[in-house]
């Protein structure tokens, strides 16, 4: 299944076949991902060859029973920027889905603490040691207080774990001030 409503436009360049074929692939995963159709998705590709994070930008805006999502990205080449930015989308809609579900979430008294090992600003995700040594990876749209920029090797953090796909990772994650 489709979303019913589907933009795909570019600024200052034109759509390519390869580019519009990977952004319905990924639209049409989505979708038979989630319960909650997309009604609503737009994707805009825009030529920025001054852009100091990258010759191009990718604008995707899609809008699902009560809440639009929108997501910018910014790089060198456009099929990553796509498969990034919809893999960003996939998060927040799970994000949606859970709470439009009610499902109950980790609360700050259940958290746990730990010490940040590694950060990727480049990448905008680290890891997270426990006491107990467990690693712990966790991204940039984790933070439930300050910016990723502000993060340093050695902070401490509270945070909230949950077996991902890949291994343990944290829902949130909050410096310790």
């Amino acid at each position: 299944m489709f979303p019913l409503d589907v933009h795909i436009d570019g600024q200052h360049l034109k759509i390519l076949p390869d580019w519009r074929d990977k952004i319905e692939e990924e639209l049409a995963r989505l979708q038979k991902h989630y319960a909650e159709p997309i009604q609503h998705a737009r994707v805009e590709i825009i030529g920025t060859g001054h852009h100091r994070l990258g010759a191009f930008e990718i604008h995707l805006i899609a809008s699902v029973a009560g809440n639009t999502l929108t997501i910018t990205r910014q790089g060198e080449f456009v099929l990553p920027l796509i498969v990034e930015a919809f893999d960003v989308l996939d998060r927040r809609l799970e994000e949606h889905s859970q709470k439009h579900q009610q499902k109950v979430k980790v609360h700050e008294e259940h958290a746990q603490q730990g010490t940040i090992v590694r950060l990727f600003p480049e990448e905008n995700f680290g890891f997270i040691e426990t006491a107990d040594g467990l690693e712990v990876y966790f991204h940039a749209h984790a933070l439930k207080k300050g910016t990723f920029k502000n993060l340093t090797v050695g902070q401490e953090v509270r945070f909230a774990l949950e077996e991902g796909e890949e291994g343990p990772q944290a829902t949130w994650v909050r410096p310790l001030d």
